[in-house]
């Protein structure tokens, strides 16, 4: 639990609205659970208060929050789990929209920024491309089952990144350095 005067239920309200927020940041679902905790890693490390309230670890496939695989597993009403991805359901819709109203405008805009640029970046990358990046760039790999794997492709990974746009050639070649 993150250092506040919070209950758990106070807590979990905040993550499931954060959560909701980023799953409403596109029209598709986030691939599946690897990429959504990456997605939300991501997204809630522009935002420090938040990324607080979900405390990831190094986990089998990089940074992993079990307080927000908690929370789409266990909250039906807002987040569905399939074949298709993760996506949120109609309340959960309804959840997004209410959650970002409670920010200022300036929040808002910020938050919405993060969002476009979170949703529209990575949810075009396979699990492999976007492990690479987030362990070269933030760590977590104590623990993990594929970096040795991921790093025998980062010329392959980082071109792949590269030729989509979410890095620069500079960022190309510090990834694949060693």
């Amino acid at each position: 639990m993150a250092d506040s005067d919070l209950s758990f239920e106070q807590e979990e309200a905040i993550r499931n609205k954060f959560i909701a927020i980023l799953l409403s940041g596109a029209d598709r679902p986030i691939k599946n659970k690897i990429n959504f905790q990456k997605e939300l890693f991501l997204f809630s490390k522009s935002f420090p208060k938040f990324f607080e309230f979900f405390e990831f670890i190094p986990h089998y496939y990089g940074p992993y929050s079990s307080s927000a695989a908690d929370s789409i597993d266990n909250h039906d009403d807002y987040f569905v789990s399939d074949t298709k991805g993760i996506y949120l359901t109609a309340e959960g819709k309804n959840l997004a929209e209410e959650s970002i109203q409670e920010f200022t405008q300036e929040n808002r805009e910020k938050i919405i920024i993060s969002l476009n640029i979170v949703r529209s970046l990575y949810d075009s990358l396979t699990s492999d491309e976007l492990m690479f990046l987030v362990y070269k760039t933030y760590g977590y790999t104590e623990k993990s089952d594929k970096i040795d794997s991921l790093l025998k492709n980062k010329e392959y990974l980082a071109g792949r990144l590269l030729k989509k746009g979410v890095i620069t050639e500079k960022r190309y070649r510090e990834l694949i350095e060693d």
